[in-house]
Order: C-alpha cells, then sequence, then structure tokens
C-alpha cells in the first residue's frame, strides 16, 4: 500500500494510469498475489485506486492532492522601484528583450503605414 501511495504522490502514477497486475506487483515486491489483492483492496476502499473488472486496477482521478510546487513559507514583501524597472528598459541595449516594458519594439512598427495615413489626414479637411 505503502509503495503505491509513494507512486501516487510522487506523481508517477497519474490519474486513470494503470496500476501493475497483481502477479507482476506481487513478483515485484517480493509478496503473495493475496497480500497485493488485500492491499488493492483497501487502497480502493481509500478511494486511491479503482476497479474496472476485466481490465485491472487503474488510480482515481480523486487520488491526487493538489500539486504544491513550494513549500508554504510565509510571503515577504519586496519593494519593487518602478523607477529602477523603467530605467533598466531604457538603458537596455536595443536588441534586448524587454518583456512587460509597455511598448513594442521600434521594428514592429508599421512606419510607412502610419506615414501614409498621416498625410491622408493632413490633406483632408
Amino acid at each position: 500500500m505503502n509503495a503505491i501511495r509513494a507512486r501516487i504522490a510522487s506523481r508517477a502514477l497519474a490519474a486513470n494510469d494503470r496500476l501493475p497486475s497483481i502477479r507482476s506487483f506481487a513478483a515485484t515486491m517480493g509478496v503473495s498475489p493475496s497480500t497485493v489483492v488485500e492491499a488493492y483492496d483497501r487502497l480502493a476502499a481509500e478511494g486511491l485506486i479503482r476497479a474496472r473488472p476485466g481490465s485491472g486496477f487503474y488510480v482515481s482521478s480523486a487520488a491526487l492532492p493538489p500539486l504544491s510546487l513550494a513549500k508554504d513559507q510565509p510571503q515577504h514583501d519586496r519593494a519593487v522601484d518602478p523607477f529602477w524597472v523603467s530605467r533598466q528598459s531604457l538603458d537596455a541595449a536595443s536588441g534586448a528583450l524587454k518583456p512587460g516594458c509597455g511598448w513594442l519594439p521600434a521594428d514592429w512598427m508599421p512606419t510607412e503605414a502610419l506615414r501614409r495615413a498621416f498625410r491622408g489626414l493632413a490633406r483632408a479637411e
């Protein structure tokens, strides 16, 4: 039971993954098949796995707890100086990517199309 729980917790087994057959898992663990049957039955009673008659045992979709990428730790407020951030984007090399700076690169601007549009507006009444 602990081996299956550990595989589910480590995401080695995901929702709807098929568990090893009773005989192969018994051979892997070095126990009798009846021990694996009892372990699978207990895990099914807990809702971690479910049996599909004639197909085998599968990980239940409700078995997986939400994935936590970071340990729960107190949040630290970090002061961000907006002037420093702006200065960094202005001082960066022209070829450097500036994600989140608020403007598009100059080579993305349709300058010729804008010039034509402004000339057309200047001639209009």
